[in-house]
């Protein structure tokens, strides 16, 4: 698995863990953080598209 793919889901899953067990997330930090997580995921697939693996 890419390093940025692994990366982009710790951060989502992190964001939701955080949320939920620790501290309510005001909503703007959380779609900014959702959204690098997609970014980072969507970085990651090209990058291991274009590595072949």
């Amino acid at each position: 698995m890419n390093t940025v793919t692994l990366i982009a889901f710790i951060l989502g899953a992190g964001t939701i863990a955080f949320d939920h067990l620790v501290h309510k997330l005001p909503h703007w930090l959380a779609v900014v953080l959702y959204s690098a997580a997609v970014v980072l995921f969507i970085i990651g697939m090209i990058a291991a598209r274009k590595t072949g693996g």
